[in-house]
């Protein structure tokens, strides 16, 4: 194994040598945590991996329903995309502190995550158009998004 790998392999464990992931990170947020944001991982995680970039993306709420939105669910499989894992959960402070980038979708951040100085808004995805205008929406971001990590 050559220097450069074993030094980019040990930046992506944790200095505890746990193994802990410690890869760049997104997080989407939209208000339940049960739609939009697992429209925008599932898109972001499938498109990252295939450009061979680190980054990896998870979902979370302002205000988290209990399970995931069953319409999303059925259009990412339509989509022939993995379901992201979990269930919606609130923006925590850890996700703020170890994201790289957080994107609102439709909602408004806590202060902790407007003020962090990781954070934007995708404010022009439709809430009330069906799955196919809002997915339409969150991948032109999320291809922009790529776009732009790459560089």
């Amino acid at each position: 194994m050559t220097g450069v790998v074993l030094v980019l392999l040990l930046a992506l464990v944790s200095p505890g040598g746990q193994g802990e992931d410690r890869r760049p990170s997104i997080v989407f947020v939209c208000e339940h945590g049960a739609a939009k944001s697992v429209i925008a991982t599932a898109y972001f995680n499938q498109l990252a991996a295939e450009r061979g970039l680190p980054y990896r993306a998870t979902f979370r709420g302002t205000t988290p329903q209990d399970e995931l939105s069953v319409r999303a669910v059925e259009g990412l499989k339509a989509d022939g995309l993995a379901i992201p894992s979990g269930k919606p959960a609130a923006i925590s402070d850890a996700d703020v502190r170890d994201a790289t980038h957080i994107f609102a979708i439709g909602c408004t951040l806590p202060q902790r995550a407007l003020s962090s100085g990781k954070a934007a808004d995708w404010t022009d995805v439709p809430d009330d158009q069906g799955y196919g205008p809002m997915r339409d929406a969150i991948v032109r971001h999320v291809r922009q998004l790529l776009d732009d990590l790459k560089r």
